[in-house]
Formats: structure tokens, sequence, C-alpha cells
């Protein structure tokens, strides 16, 4: 697929493979992952799996071995590492910031790796909701510079968000959409407003079930009466799946960025749950208890059949 008036990028001619139906098929590009965790290590599945060597940072030991038991299993015959060394990815094709919703913690990252990046380098954060234009605005590489929003889990969901700012150059852009579809993602460019357009959209799904459960209406009914209306996941489900803590964050950003409308007022019950540290499957409780056995779970089975918004 190609979108339309994109025209094929002029640099980096060693790492093409040809073109083919109007778009440049890129291979062995060093893909940069700054983050390894769920985002960051789904995002280096894609982009092994597109045949691309990927160099994945993570600062926090227990985060780095988790991360490389998953791709050994995801990417048995890929070329792939884990380091805890920054420079190690100086020079890469491809950054890739995929850290926790945190605009102190991207920013820091982000201006860290600046002597890393090359002149033809394309930098992008992985962000639901924060300001792209705010991360990119002070960083000396700004017109490489971009927001990539994947959907969870990222090798699954075929949806990307690409959210240039004012300063990102056209040509940057355009092959970050070439990159992107011979991942085989369907890239969307969506604006630099909070929440861009499926978070902004999601919103009212995840507030007004909350209302309802502060309200002393169980997340359970709630969940059962959204799929018999038949949404693939029911929101305390979904957030679960996401991570409370991510999606508490996401409304938190959406919320501000909106002048705090009181229409998309985070949640107390959900900033309780994130406050005791039940995150969801990812801490084995969340709205649902989980165990490792599925069957002994509360929640509801089965795997999501939809894109996760945050």
């Amino acid at each position: 697929m190609r979108l339309g008036g994109i025209q094929p990028p002029q640099r980096n001619d060693s790492l093409l493979k040809g073109y083919v139906g109007g778009v440049w098929y890129f291979w062995g590009m060093r893909v940069g992952i700054l983050g390894g965790g769920t985002m960051g290590r789904g995002i280096a599945e894609v982009a092994g799996r597109a045949g691309h060597r990927v160099e994945v940072y993570e600062p926090v030991g227990a985060a780095r071995a988790s991360a490389e038991a998953a791709l050994r299993e995801r990417l048995p015959q890929a070329d792939w590492y884990i380091t805890e060394q920054l420079a190690d990815l100086a020079g890469a094709e491809v950054f890739i910031e995929a850290i926790p919703e945190d605009l102190t913690r991207k920013k820091a990252l982000l201006a860290e790796i600046a002597s890393l990046v090359g002149p033809t380098s394309l930098v992008a954060t992985n962000t639901s909701a924060l300001c792209v234009h705010e991360l990119g605005r002070e960083l000396p590489y700004r017109s490489q510079f971009m927001g990539w929003h994947f959907f969870n889990p990222a090798p699954r969901m075929p949806l990307v968000e690409v959210i240039p700012t004012a300063f990102t150059a056209k040509e940057a852009l355009e092959r970050s959409l070439e990159i992107l579809q011979t991942w085989g993602k369907v890239p969307v460019i969506a604006p630099d407003l909070p929440g861009f357009l499926v978070n902004r959209i999601a919103r009212p799904y995840y507030v007004e079930a909350l209302r309802l459960a502060e309200e002393g209406v169980a997340p359970a009914q709630i969940d059962a009466l959204m799929e018999g209306l038949g949404f693939r996941m029911g929101p305390f489900r979904l957030m679960d799946l996401i991570g409370v803590d991510v999606n508490h964050a996401v409304t938190q950003a959406v919320w501000a960025g909106l002048w705090y409308p009181a229409r998309f007022r985070p949640s107390w019950l959900q900033a309780l749950k994130v406050a005791a540290g039940h995150l969801g499957r990812k801490t084995g409780q969340g709205f649902y208890r989980y165990t490792t056995d599925a069957s002994n779970s509360e929640g509801p089975k089965g795997p999501p059949a939809a894109p996760t918004t945050s």
C-alpha cells in the first residue's frame, strides 16, 4: 500500500532493497529501541521480523532480563541484542523511544541521545498522549523527530499514529510512512493534539465506565454489558490488559491538555488502583485478579481481539 502524494526517499540508498509498487522496501537497518518494557519489546519484534538489526537499550537489570527472555522466544532467528550502554546505539538509522509516559523522563532521554543521532537518522517517540512538539522542540535533531504511536500488542496491531511537529522535515515524515508500511503497519498521520485521534475518541469509554464503578456498579457487570453490545473487550478488562497506570496517565494527559474539562476528569478509583500497585495483568491484579493459570483468573477469558487503546 502506498499513501497518495508520497515521493520515494533519496537518502540511505545502501539500505534499500527495491522500489516495488511505489514503495521502497528497506532492509538491514539498525533500529535502536530505547526501553525494553512491553511496548519496547513489541516494537523490537516488529522491526526484527522486518529483517532489521534491532538494538534494545534497557538500563534496569530485571527489565533487561525479562526483555531478553521475551525476544529469545519471539525472535529466535533475528539479529538483535540488548544493552545497558546507550552509546551502543550510536549511528542507528532509526531510534524509537518507548519508555513510560513521563514527559520529564522522555525529554531527558531524547536529549541524551543527541550525540548518537546521525544526520539522516529518524527519531520517534512512542507516546499515547504526550505533546510531541513539547518533547521535540529543544532537540538539535528536531527536524528528524516525530511521534510513532504503536498500539498494544505492537506485533499484532496494524495501526500506527504518526504525529509530526511543526519542525518535522517533510522528507523525514515521508520516509517514516514508507518504513512503517514495509513493516506491515497502517500509518495514519494524526494531529499533535491531546490524545491524538484514537485515545481522544476512546476516553469516554473508560471515563464513563469508571464513573459507574465509583457509584457502585461492579466492573464485571459493566464489562459484560459492553461486550454484550458488541465491544470486543469491556473497559475494565481492557484497562487491565493495557496497564491501569498507563491508562490513568493517558487520561491525565488528555484532561490537562484540554484545560481540565469535567467530562475527562480522571477517576479517583483508578488512582487508588495505581497507588496500590494493582496495575492489571502485568502485576497479577487490577480490576480483576490473575494467576499464571488463566482458568483460575477472575477476569473474562480469551485474548484481545481488537486494538488496545491506552
